[in-house]
């Protein structure tokens, strides 16, 4: 069984416009990022999650919120591909009440109270391992979806 535990964590870079002229409702379109990179003896990793949520109506973006979280974890056994896996989705559950605090937060201090993240459960499977450390250019799924990759 995997195991990653959360050393520390802190708000790397974030962006906020909201240039919204009237109170009302707002359609908003949501996506992440998740990587994490690990020690060569498989004792620690590094996780970033990158949260943006952009406006839908509007174009030109009248609201974008862009939040860049790090984490370093301690891990057990994270030298196999299949255990890197199961951290990845270990990081993400651990960064993810933090990422929600901060998006929530931003949100209300712009005006636009009540944001809540929707988690998404992720699939050790869906995850490509990246020996190389370097990306392959694609930053999507075939299915549109965020590519998660292990560097």
């Amino acid at each position: 069984m995997a195991n990653a535990s959360l050393l520390t964590q802190k708000v790397q870079e974030l962006h906020l416009s909201n240039k919204l002229e009237k109170s009302g409702q707002i359609q908003l379109d949501s996506s992440f990022s998740l990587n994490v990179s690990f020690a060569p003896d498989g004792t620690r990793c590094v996780g970033k999650l990158q949260q943006t949520l952009r406006d839908k109506e509007f174009a030109g973006g009248k609201f974008t919120l862009t939040v860049e979280l790090v984490g370093i974890f301690s891990c057990t056994g994270a030298t196999a591909d299949e255990v890197k896996r199961q951290i990845h989705g270990e990081v993400y559950d651990q960064l993810f009440p933090f990422m929600q605090a901060q998006c929530s937060s931003l949100a209300a201090a712009s005006g636009i109270p009540g944001l809540m993240l929707r988690k998404v459960t992720i699939d050790p499977n869906s995850i490509a391992v990246n020996k190389a450390g370097t990306p392959d250019g694609s930053d999507r799924n075939p299915d549109g979806g965020p590519k998660l990759t292990l560097l």
